[in-house]
């Protein structure tokens, strides 16, 4: 009946309109993000706030693996339950595992920082709330053994929503990178086919009794890039106190890496209510 299609142009129209009451770009990396998706920022923070802040980061991860250590690879694919602990809580995808520990007082703080705020704005036309924040472990699984569903291009929501990752540590490419399409953010004509397409297709297979098919998390294979205007998918290996800034309506993985290699970031998560006209 359309309603997809209605929905996501209202989305795009209300976050324009909550965007316009908040914020304008005003240097390099705000026009970055609001043109192409997506944003890494080196040196994201000054060398005695960095430094003080990966001594906090690792003495919270030492302390939860000291008190829970990481956990062997599951057998089964898909997202994994999360095992919830007093310092957080572990979550696999398929083979990689995904530890979220609770931020001490620096790493807590970090959404309130000015700029960044600023970025989360330029996403969404809100502020991120500083709850949706973590300290996030990585550990890298066997792609061969078990298929982390992550490494497959994706979009999280049909509506204009942030994730971010300030890297404690570098990034090589072999330890798998934000992987991310630039320009894939953009609610074109060709965009708006594909996703009519993909939610036809997703309640036709409710229909037939497939609940599997039915998910807000659409895939997309890389061959299909090229067919919506889209420029192939990059990698961002990076160094040490880099933010990485990304709307998830855009298409974006993990990016592949050797099993047992880690990556240790602050995480966050924001989603505002897509309808709601107020920006903050």
């Amino acid at each position: 009946m359309g309603l997809h299609r209605k929905r996501l142009k209202t989305a795009q129209a209300v976050c324009g309109f909550r965007r316009a009451q908040t914020v304008r770009p005003r240097d390099e990396h705000e026009r970055h993000l609001l043109d192409h998706g997506y944003v890494a920022i080196p040196d994201f923070l000054a060398a005695d706030e960095f430094d003080a802040m990966k001594r906090e980061v690792v003495r919270s991860v030492e302390a939860s693996e000291a008190r829970t250590p990481l956990p062997p690879e599951p057998e089964v694919w898909g997202f994994g339950d999360s095992q919830r602990h007093d310092w957080g809580f572990d979550r696999f995808d398929g083979s990689t595992l995904n530890r979220f520990v609770k931020p001490g007082p620096l790493a807590a703080g970090f959404p309130r920082n000015p700029r960044f705020k600023r970025l989360a704005r330029i996403v969404t036309g809100k502020a991120m709330r500083p709850g949706r924040n973590w300290i996030y472990l990585t550990v890298n699984g066997d792609e061969a053994t078990i298929h982390d569903i992550q490494r497959e291009l994706h979009r999280d929501t049909f509506f204009n929503a942030m994730k971010y990752w300030f890297f404690l540590d570098s990034v090589r490419e072999e330890e798998g990178p934000f992987v991310y399409v630039p320009d894939s953010h953009k609610l074109t004509p060709e965009r708006l086919a594909w996703e009519e397409a993909k939610a036809d297709a997703a309640v036709a297979a409710r229909i037939a009794g497939n609940r599997g098919g039915m998910t807000g998390s659409f895939r997309i294979a890389d061959a299909d890039i090229a067919d919506l205007g889209l420029p192939p998918p990059q990698s961002y290996p990076v160094a040490q106190n880099t933010l990485i800034v990304a709307n998830v309506f855009g298409f974006h993985r993990r990016g592949d890496a050797e099993p047992g290699t880690r990556r240790l970031a602050l995480y966050g998560n924001h989603r505002p209510q897509p309808f709601l006209p107020f920006g903050s």
